[in-house]
């Protein structure tokens, strides 16, 4: 892949032992290329190829989601020269419960710790990768995650919220090939019950919080202060510019979303 077209689309540049330079490009990736499922919404068939990928994210401009993201990610990743592989995850259903493999993850080893890389969950996901050591608790962007023994997966990434932790995505530790990806990938992208063919779905990470879209409800989080709004049809080209850099559109209206 062209490695400087990468750096250069998401403001990186190289250079510190590996931990430094994995926690970095990790930071710069996900707060760089939004999580977008437009093209699914869309109904268009994506294409896990590295090429397409890195056409798609890097030369396009465009997001995408985790099967795209971390694929790019890990094809970054390994081109810089740090050790890194794929493994399939399961999104949290109810306390230690959790759904099919339809999400991708990473794992990635830097000056001999290794870590669990994530850049395309697209909800509360730390925005630096984390040591993939038991039990320890590490914060970022304010929030607190551990890992943790599963019981229908190996491990469980948790989340601290109110003072409790609960479980967010489930994986095992083994490495994946491409094919068990595109099987995950054909469910999420094509399947008529898969929630990506059906809502609108954006997240982009910033330096002080994050700005996320769901259907047309517009939610933008500045360090403790939250907004949310609904976004009209004609403003919504402006919005996907402003907020996650996008000139691309959804072929059709969303139906309004509202939490509460």
């Amino acid at each position: 892949m062209n490695l400087q077209a990468y750096f250069d689309r998401i403001g990186y540049v190289d250079g510190g032992s590996d931990t430094e330079r994995l926690r970095r490009v990790h930071r710069a990736h996900i707060t760089h290329i939004p999580f977008e499922d437009i093209d699914v919404y869309n109904g268009r068939i994506l294409s896990l190829k590295p090429e397409a990928l890195e056409q798609k994210l890097v030369t396009e401009k465009r997001g995408g989601y985790c099967f795209e993201m971390n694929g790019l990610f890990c094809e970054a990743v390994r081109a810089m020269g740090i050790s890194i592989y794929g493994v399939q995850a399961r999104v949290a259903q109810a306390p230690g419960r959790f759904g099919s493999h339809s999400h991708r993850m990473n794992i990635a080893e830097a000056d001999g710790v290794r870590y669990v890389c994530d850049v395309g969950f697209g909800g509360d996901c730390f925005t630096v990768p984390l040591k993939l050591e038991i039990g320890l608790e590490q914060t970022d962007y304010g929030c607190t995650y551990r890992i943790m023994p599963g019981k229908q997966v190996q491990y469980t990434v948790q989340l601290q919220k109110d003072g409790e932790f609960s479980d967010i995505l489930g994986f095992d530790d083994i490495p994946a090939i491409p094919e068990d990806f595109e099987m995950g990938n054909f469910f999420t992208n094509c399947h008529p019950t898969s929630g990506f063919k059906s809502f609108l779905m954006l997240n982009r990470f910033t330096e002080n919080g994050r700005v996320s879209m769901f259907n047309l409800q517009l939610t933008v989080t500045e360090g403790q202060q939250v907004t949310r709004r609904q976004v009209s049809w004609d403003e919504l080209p402006g919005v996907l510019q402003q907020y996650f850099g996008l000139d691309v559109m959804p072929d059709h209206e969303p139906e309004p979303f509202r939490f509460g």
